[in-house]
């Protein structure tokens, strides 16, 4: 590979990581991806199906065919109806202008095609301080014309052992490290080892947090798309390069790999993870990106050793 179309795959390559999730983030539900409380729904409610979108605390809710149902605001007034295959929302209702459903006004205005919407709601808002289970929140609404109502708990989570995580990244960067140092003949093949171990946790972690809880209730596929994008990138590079410049390529794509995820260091604070994978798994998978990735990028820095001469 030229010079020149070198320089130009490792541009696109940091341009992609740079741009695409900024992106992902801008359509997706934000930086949350850790709180420290868990929502739990109470009793199903028979015409309804509700879930708890943890990223924004959204509420979700679809309504089975055949039914109509009228969620009542803070005030006790009717906000959202679900009703002959749409959703309206109340201009009047003082909770609806508050959570920024609808603007203020009169009459009923549609927001949504279909038997199922997703709304901000602060009464699903945890309340601060204790352990276990601190409170519980409901929604009334009025199914059919008879009165019922969505309940749920709020569950305090503990956080993860953070000094335990901060020691195990440090001893594997220190361990990887000595290796380097150890055998220096081989640092190039633990540069691109460490790449694409870092790049495949990067890729996991992005994609279990988009999959987890859009806004809508549905997948970001949009940042699925970016992460998927910027990873065929990074192994174009990696195939079509070789020597120096694939290590210096594989310590970029371990850089990019380290900073994707800074903006997951939330989960290693809280208790709650809004990740399809097991908090466990996320933290592992984010933990894996950043010293992989960090230490690719600090020994491809580091000048071959000197070959010796057959005799």
């Amino acid at each position: 590979m030229k010079e020149e179309t070198f320089l130009l795959w490792l541009v696109v390559m940091v341009v992609l990581a740079l741009v695409l999730p900024a992106n992902a983030a801008a359509h997706g539900r934000g930086p949350v991806v850790a709180l420290d409380d868990r929502l739990v729904v109470g009793r199903p409610v028979a015409g309804i199906s509700v879930r708890v979108l943890d990223g924004d605390r959204s509420l979700h809710v679809s309504v089975a065919r055949g039914h109509t149902v009228v969620v009542r605001g803070y005030l006790g007034e009717p906000m959202i109806r679900f009703a002959g295959g749409k959703v309206e929302a109340n201009r009047g209702s003082p909770t609806a202008n508050a959570d920024r459903i609808v603007t203020a006004g009169t009459g009923w205005q549609d927001v949504a095609d279909g038997r199922a919407f997703a709304w901000h709601d602060h009464r699903l808002a945890p309340p601060r301080g204790g352990t276990g289970t601190v409170g519980r929140f409901v929604v009334p609404v009025t199914i059919d014309g008879r009165p019922a109502a969505i309940t749920g708990t709020f569950v305090h989570v503990p956080g993860p052992d953070l000094l335990a995580w901060v020691v195990g990244a440090v001893a594997a960067a220190a361990a990887i490290v000595a290796v380097a140092f150890r055998r220096p003949h081989t640092r190039a093949t633990i540069v691109l080892a460490l790449a694409i171990v870092a790049g495949i946790a990067a890729l996991t972690s992005i994609t279990a947090f988009a999959v987890r809880d859009a806004p809508t209730g549905g997948i970001e596929w949009f940042q699925v798309a970016g992460g998927a994008i910027v990873a065929t990138a990074a192994a174009a590079v990696l195939v079509r390069t070789n020597g120096a410049r694939r290590t210096t390529a594989a310590g970029v794509i371990g850089a990019l790999a380290a900073a994707g995820m800074l903006s997951s260091l939330p989960i290693f604070f809280h208790g709650v993870v809004i990740s399809a994978l097991p908090a466990g798994f996320a933290r592992l998978a984010s933990a894996a990106a950043i010293v992989g990735g960090t230490c690719a990028a600090a020994l491809s820095f580091l000048a071959d050793p000197p070959r010796r001469l057959a005799p």
